[in-house]
């Protein structure tokens, strides 16, 4: 490692959310200032520094210096207070406030800060509430510096210190050094790295038995992460042998241990990776056990009640509803109402332009004539909204629905308190996650009906679980198969070649060589390079498609990625799109992209305090530099942001396709490339073909959507509620209990 010791000449880069900083560095000695990299907390042209890092040589910008570690040095100048102190670290601190309180302290301005923030109501204009302000930023400015240096003395990335802040505020130095493995339980995926590291480094980790216990527990939460409901033991072991250097015997008595007291729950189930009947010694946390095995008895036990005697006779029903949406139903989708008629439980599945809405629409209806109250809902608020604007009826989100309690963190819907309905029709049901469907069940009666409507081919939940897809192969649910292509939709390109691609076959591609004439509703466009796919894609959003289709850019037309990172991903595509479509303007700083007025913005997690959830879309209404603020409205509603929740949004131009789920676009535009090998799989590009309501254009080269068709295999999620279900229904000898377990 090197010392260097200098000051910040510019800053090329910086992102505030993250810290990370590309900027100019000059040491004093003769010759051009250096490129430095790395995460610095405090960023500010003419600050001194320390820094400790190594050269490196990027392949377009040439030599670097990466920075590992960066102690910064308070100013020794007037001058240099007075930059540091303007430079946004203090929100609100304008450069006239700053003025005054220099003029007032001088060179003992930091002092002030540190140990009598309180004199500062000496300075004209600043009184009690505005210094008690100043003196708290001003402490979590310095504890997020002493975080990042703790961070990088242990060889950690900085730019985990402002989301430890953001977890414990002035105590996260304590409970750093005190008591780690907190973090484990906080902050999901690398909580437990970044403890585990520090406990072993500073020897406050505990003992070996402990410390295996607190492994197990991570490694199945991060199996939760990736969507699996259980783990096997032996991959348990070998993780914790191969990756932490646990030896068997050790392991062995952890798990046991946690077993005992029923952190974890060990069971023998049907390994779903293997078709033959071969069992798994699967190993689940307490929770998500329990949630599946409840799923599966409640299941079992709405469909055990018996079923009442409907008030009106069905081919009168079907008539009644025919008759008021002006309709002729199919012999499926009148077969499909039938069925759900007679059923409690009931799931209509099946690809675009199979009439899913209008059996969503029927069903409500026919319901609605018995006298019976309906309920619709959707996981989000997306889905929602769309399926409350396709049926004309008022829809909710499940969260919605069950009352989530933001304080609390409950639902206040449950068994004493159930959703007042006797249908309920959940829409996008393959989006649903284990947890989320056990509190769902949880709030609906057993002698109600549930309706599930969904495509088992989109792509499964974020959550752990699989839902939808796990039900329908129990073979225990009445499951409604949709497949004919009605022909209005049959004339549609993109619902044939949805339809095509789910089958594993070419879509009907209509080559575009900047010859409008040749404009179709499914286009691609052949790129060769990530950089050329970039280029066209924005030369497709910006002219083609609004000229040709009198599209409105920055709101009908919608960029689907597979990944975030690369030239063809989110964050890039993102950047070029906001230089093009809204250049100029003011910007405040966010996690991966400045944010400026008239920005189109995604939210990127549930904040039920805001009343804004993941997949929110929505555009910047107002920007305040001063406080680095900005509005946003979601679909007629305003909502700030400040510094510390800007990392709930990102921009909106590109998104990927899982964001897309449950959502309609007028146009999508889907970057091709074999540079996104991991992700190019067949749901993946059925899913983001789905989201099109008029136009689709694939830009990228044969080989990465060949590569996708043919890989027909998408990530095997680990879950045992098919078994369950069919142990719950009679077929006990589905699942073998272990004793004490069951």
């Amino acid at each position: 490692m090197i010392v260097l010791e200098g000051h910040l000449e510019s800053i090329t880069f910086r992102n505030e959310a993250s810290k990370y900083t590309v900027a100019r560095f000059s040491t004093g000695a003769a010759g051009k200032p250096i490129t430095v990299v790395g995460f610095i907390n405090n960023a500010v042209a003419g600050q001194t520094l320390k820094l400790t890092g190594k050269w490196i040589t990027h392949p377009r910008y040439g030599q670097q210096f990466d920075i590992a570690a960066s102690e910064v040095t308070v100013p020794a100048t007037v001058d240099g207070l007075r930059e540091y102190l303007t430079s946004g670290i203090i929100r609100g601190l304008g450069p006239a406030t700053v003025s005054r309180i220099i003029g007032h302290f001088g060179e003992r301005t930091i002092d002030v800060l540190n140990h009598e923030p309180e004199r500062l109501t000496q300075v004209n204009g600043i009184g009690e509430a505005k210094a008690a302000s100043i003196a708290d930023q001003w402490r979590a400015h310095c504890t997020v510096s002493e975080i990042m240096d703790l961070l990088q003395q242990h060889g950690l990335k900085g730019s985990y210190g402002p989301k430890i802040y953001h977890l414990y505020g002035r105590q996260s130095l304590e409970i750093l050094r005190k008591t780690p493995y907190k973090l484990a339980d906080d902050m999901a995926g690398t909580g437990f790295y970044i403890a585990d590291t520090i406990a072993r480094k500073t020897g406050t980790a505990p003992c070996e038995p402990d410390r295996a216990r607190a492994i197990i527990e991570h490694i199945l939460r991060d199996g939760a992460s990736a969507g699996h409901v259980f783990l096997p033991l032996d991959r348990i072991l070998r993780k914790m042998q191969t990756l932490f250097e646990i030896d068997p015997d050790t392991a062995a008595d952890a798990v046991a241990s946690l077993t005992e007291e029923e952190k974890i729950i060990a069971e023998n189930v049907p390994n779903p990776e293997k078709e033959e009947k071969e069992e798994v010694r699967a190993v689940f946390l307490h929770l998500l056990y329990h949630f599946e095995k409840h799923i599966a008895q409640r299941i079992a036990a709405m469909q055990s009640v018996a079923m009442e005697d409907l008030p009106i006779e069905k081919t009168r029903l079907l008539s009644m509803v025919e008759d008021r949406f002006l309709l002729r139903l199919s012999k499926g989708q009148r077969e499909a109402l039938e069925t759900v008629l007679s059923c409690r439980v009931s799931i209509l599945t099946g690809g675009p332009g199979t009439g899913k809405t209008t059996l969503i629409k029927s069903i409500a209806a026919a319901f609605s004539d018995m006298g019976k109250r309906v309920c619709l809902a959707a996981p989000t608020g997306r889905a929602a909204r769309r399926i409350s604007e396709v049926t004309l009826r008022p829809a909710h989100t499940i969260h919605k629905l069950l009352g989530y309690n933001f304080e609390a963190q409950t639902f206040e819907k449950n068994t004493d308190d159930p959703i007042d309905a006797d249908v309920i029709i959940v829409d996008e049901a393959s989006m649903i996650d284990t947890a989320l469907m056990h509190h769902l069940l949880l709030a609906i009666r057993v002698n109600a009906r549930l309706i599930l409507v969904g495509d088992m081919f989109q792509l499964p939940p974020v959550g752990p679980g699989n839902i939808l897809s796990d039900i329908i192969r129990s073979d225990t649910v009445p499951v409604c198969h949709l497949n004919e292509i009605f022909r209005q939709a049959g004339e549609s390109p993109i619902v044939t070649n949805a339809h095509l691609i789910r089958e594993g076959r070419c879509p009907e591609l209509i080559l575009f060589e900047n010859n409008r004439k040749a404009l179709s509703e499914f286009l691609f466009i052949e790129a060769d390079t990530p950089e050329k796919i970039a280029g066209k894609i924005v030369a497709m959003c910006t002219e083609t498609l609004p000229e040709a289709f009198d599209l409105r850019a920055s709101e009908d037309i919608q960029v689907l990625s597979p990944v975030h990172k690369g030239e063809a991903g989110t964050i890039n595509l993102n950047s070029l799109l906001q230089a093009s479509l809204n250049p100029g303007g003011q910007s405040i700083p966010g996690l991966q992209h400045a944010f400026k007025t008239g920005d189109r913005v995604m939210h990127v997690k549930n904040n039920y305090q805001k009343e804004v959830f993941n997949g929110d879309t929505g555009i910047v209404t107002g920007a305040d530099p001063e406080n680095r603020e900005i509005t946003v409205d979601f679909y007629g509603r305003k909502v700030s942001y400040t510094p510390e929740d800007m990392d709930e949004i990102t921009l909106g131009y590109a998104i990927t396709i899982h964001k897309s789920q449950g959502s309609e676009y007028p146009a999508i535009i889907i970057p091709l490339t074999t540079q996104h090998y991991m992700m190019l799989q067949r749901n993946l590009i059925y899913t983001a073909v789905t989201r099109a309501k008029n136009i689709v254009v694939m830009v990228g080269t044969r080989k990465a959507l060949s590569v996708a068709l043919k890989n027909n295999r998408p990530h095997m999620r680990l879950t045992s509620l098919s078994s369950r279900l069919r142990y719950a229904c009679g077929e006990k000898h589905q699942i073998r209990m272990t004793p004490g377990n069951t």
